[in-house]
C-alpha cells in the first residue's frame, strides 16, 4: 500500500467550446465534449507538469528535497529525443540524485507513471501532462484538450493506492502518431474503437483482487467513459466535457473528478497499448473551479499551431 499526500493539477486558461469549433466545420466530431482547454503558445507538456507538480508537492506540504524518484506520463513531450524527466526536475529544483522514469508512446503513459512511483522506494513524484494534436478537421482534433495532474505519492496520506493490474493486449490502428509526425492518426472504425477500449478497460479492472465503486478510465472522448463504466459496472469519472481529451493525463483527471464528488474506491484505468487499472482507497480535497477565458477559432487555430500569422 502506497499514501498519496498530496494531488496538483494544471489547466491552459485558453478555453473555447464545441458549439465554435462545429461552426467551423458544420458539425462538432468528438462525442460528450461540451468545452476543452487549449494550450498557450507558451505552454507544453514540460511547462503543464512543473506547475501541477509544484501544486502537488504544496498541497503535501513535502521538501523538493525529498523526493527521490520523478515518473513523467505525456504523449506529447516538446522534443523527440531528449530527457524531459531531468528538465522537470531540473525547473523543479529537484535534488541531483532524484531517479527520473520518462513514459510516453501511448495514452497509457499516465498510468505507467503512476505505478512506477509506486514501485519506487521513498517519496515519488508522478505527473502525467498531455495536449494532443490532430488535423483540424478530425475528430481527434476537436476532442484534443490540454492539462496535466501530479500525485505525491509517500507514507501518509488521506488516500493509498492498495493495489495494480495490468493487461496486454494490442488493438491496431485504434491511435497512433507516425514517426516525425505532429498529429495523432486513427482509422475511425467505430465499432472497433468501442470494441478495444471496453476490452482494454474491463481487461485491467477484472485483475484487481476487489471491483472498484468508481471508474476513471483513459478518456478520449466524453462518450466511450461510460460505456466501459456499463462493462465493469462502476460509476463513471472524467473530464473530457470540460476539458477535452487530456491524453495522458485524462485518468488522472478522472481520479480528481472522483474525488471531488466524494467517491473514495475508484479504479485508474490508462489505457492505450494495453492497460494498467491502480486501486485508489480514500480521497484528497480537491478543487476543479480553474479560470477560464474563451478564444476565437481563429485564435485557437494559431494557439494549436494549425495556422501561423493572421486570423483564418
Amino acid at each position: 500500500m502506497t499514501a498519496i499526500e498530496g494531488v496538483g493539477t494544471y489547466v491552459p486558461r485558453a478555453t473555447i467550446d464545441a458549439e465554435t469549433v462545429g461552426e467551423a466545420w458544420d458539425g462538432f466530431r468528438a462525442h460528450g465534449i461540451e468545452q476543452k482547454r487549449v494550450a498557450g503558445a507558451d505552454e507544453d507538456a514540460v511547462t503543464m507538469a512543473v506547475e501541477a507538480a509544484k501544486a502537488a508537492l504544496s498541497d503535501a506540504e513535502r521538501s523538493r528535497s525529498a523526493v527521490e524518484t520523478l515518473a513523467v506520463g505525456t504523449t506529447t513531450p516538446p522534443v523527440d529525443e531528449g530527457e524531459v524527466g531531468a528538465t522537470v526536475a531540473e525547473v523543479l529544483g529537484l535534488s541531483r540524485e532524484t531517479e527520473t522514469l520518462v513514459h510516453t508512446g501511448s495514452t497509457r503513459a499516465g498510468t505507467r507513471a503512476l505505478v512506477a512511483g509506486v514501485r519506487a522506494d521513498g517519496p515519488a513524484l508522478v505527473v502525467a501532462a498531455d495536449s494532443p494534436l490532430a488535423p483540424p478537421d478530425d475528430a481527434l482534433d476537436h476532442a484534443a484538450g490540454a492539462g496535466a495532474v501530479a500525485l505525491l505519492l509517500g507514507g501518509d496520506g488521506a488516500a493509498s493506492v492498495v493495489e495494480t493490474a495490468s493487461f496486454s493486449r494490442e488493438f491496431p490502428g485504434t491511435r497512433f502518431r507516425r514517426r516525425g509526425g505532429d498529429g495523432v492518426e486513427g482509422y475511425g472504425a467505430t465499432a472497433y474503437d468501442r470494441e478495444a477500449y471496453t476490452t482494454l478497460v474491463s481487461g485491467a479492472v477484472d485483475g484487481l483482487a476487489e471491483a472498484p465503486d468508481a471508474l476513471a478510465p483513459t478518456a478520449p472522448d466524453g462518450g466511450l467513459p461510460a460505456r466501459a463504466g456499463r462493462a465493469v459496472g462502476a460509476k463513471t469519472y472524467h473530464m473530457a466535457d470540460s476539458l477535452g481529451d487530456t491524453g495522458a493525463a485524462s485518468p488522472l483527471f478522472g481520479l480528481v473528478a472522483a474525488w471531488a464528488d466524494g467517491a473514495d474506491s475508484i479504479a485508474v484505468v490508462g489505457t492505450g497499448d494495453g492497460a494498467d487499472a491502480v486501486a485508489v482507497e480514500g480521497r484528497l480535497p480537491v478543487a476543479t473551479d480553474w479560470p477560464g477565458e474563451p478564444v476565437t477559432y481563429a485564435e485557437y487555430l494559431r494557439l494549436r499551431g494549425h495556422v501561423v500569422g493572421g486570423d483564418h
